[in-house]
């Protein structure tokens, strides 16, 4: 990628010297380093760089999607890629959902700074939208997903295509609709049911111009959504769970739990269609 301006949340400096110690970055590449997400943030929402933008992020701790979600809405146009030393399935799959273009862990050569480097592929599907169709038309899906979190990705693929394809802003088809997916469908695989093989998770979507909906139900025991803690507050602040019920309720404008929690309704209205 020529002329590449390169974004590095720097919050681990070891690990980010053992990273570029792999390959010489070439003169054409510019560099700003941030030690805290509001510095790299205050930037992003300044420079608005776009497309020769890459963001390279080396977390302290676990993922946070909090912060990731707003790193990813300054930053929706530039490559994101994560430099972590180690990194759970569920947080790998996070980051993948969130945007993120790759999960790099060492030992480090010169690839993958390459990789960095390149940038994003063009993943677009050549077929052009049907402007009436989408207009006229929606969208409803139902379907039963095995307790396995590698199959999330597959279905936030597919939600964030409809959303794209119905009109929603990007940062809710790149990021919010993907982001409460993976929460709800999480949730239901681990503490639902507690990934019991012979146990299914049902996905009903229904899409418009208008509004998304989705429920997503579960096979476990169910639980009371009133006994769930606010990660703001006390000791919560410092859990490294917990959040998934209020990023829902933060980013959905409806978030309604029945049959004893087993099963979640999410809306969201299209702030571009008359939904808002």
């Amino acid at each position: 990628m020529e002329n590449a301006l390169l974004n590095i949340l720097n919050l681990q400096p070891e690990l980010h010297g053992e990273f570029f110690a792999a390959a010489k970055l070439p003169d054409d590449v510019t560099v700003r380093e941030f030690d805290t997400v509001a510095k790299l943030l205050r930037q992003l929402k300044q420079s608005r760089e776009g497309r020769g933008s890459i963001v390279v992020i080396l977390p302290k701790r676990a993922y946070d999607p909090r912060k990731v979600r707003r790193i990813r809405l300054a930053s929706l146009d530039s490559p994101l890629y994560i430099v972590a030393r180690t990194c759970s399935e569920k947080d790998y799959l996070a980051y993948l959902t969130i945007g993120a273009r790759a999960v790099l862990q060492p030992p480090f050569d010169r690839g993958d700074v390459q990789h960095v480097l390149n940038g994003r592929e063009n993943g677009a599907i050549p077929f052009p939208r049907s402007a009436e169709v989408v207009r006229e038309g929606q969208a409803r899906l139902d379907f039963l997903m095995p307790s396995m979190l590698t199959r999330i990705l597959g279905v936030n693929r597919l939600v964030a295509f409809l959303a794209d394809e119905f009109g929603f802003p990007a940062e809710d088809s790149r990021v919010n609709l993907p982001l409460v997916m993976d929460e709800a469908l999480t949730n239901a695989i681990l503490h639902g049911n507690k990934q019991r093989e012979d146990r299914k998770v049902h996905v009903r979507i229904y899409i418009s111009v208008h509004r998304f909906f989705v429920q997503v139900e579960d096979e476990g025991e169910g639980f009371d959504p009133a006994l769930a803690g606010d990660p703001k507050a006390g000791e919560n602040v410092y859990r490294r769970s917990g959040r998934g019920i209020y990023l829902m309720r933060e980013i959905m404008d409806r978030v309604e739990f029945k049959n004893g929690g087993r099963l979640v309704e999410l809306e969201k209205r299209n702030p571009l269609n008359g939904g808002a």
